[in-house]
């Protein structure tokens, strides 16, 4: 594994560059992205969300599963073999679902 990726599976280096790729979406300042703001009231609109969804997977080398329709929502499957809504709208559920793809990759690419 890469240097850059090393760091990339740190939660701590994930959230920090996900508030970095969110803040240079929505063209604001970093220090007004904490876990708890919602995208939404920073201003964001759908095409802004999947815009940084772009951004994050191409940073990550992941796939954000992000419902079409619905900028706000992702659906991953369950472990039934069902699919589940998740909330994507604040940096904190960002940061956790981004954490979570990373982790899962890695745990394949370990294999």
């Amino acid at each position: 594994m890469s240097d850059q990726h090393a760091a990339a599976a740190k939660p701590a280096a994930i959230i920090d560059d996900v508030r970095s790729i969110i803040a240079k979406s929505l063209n604001i300042s970093v220090d007004r992205l904490t876990p708890e703001t919602h995208l939404d009231e920073l201003g964001a609109e759908s095409l802004d969300v999947i815009e940084i969804v772009f951004a994050i997977e191409e940073k990550f080398d992941i796939t954000i599963p992000l419902k079409a329709d619905e900028a706000t929502r992702l659906t991953t499957a369950d472990k039934g073999g069902g699919s589940q809504d998740v909330p994507f709208s604040t940096v904190g559920e960002v940061a956790k679902i981004v954490e979570k793809l990373v982790a899962a990759k890695t745990s394949k690419a370990a294999q």
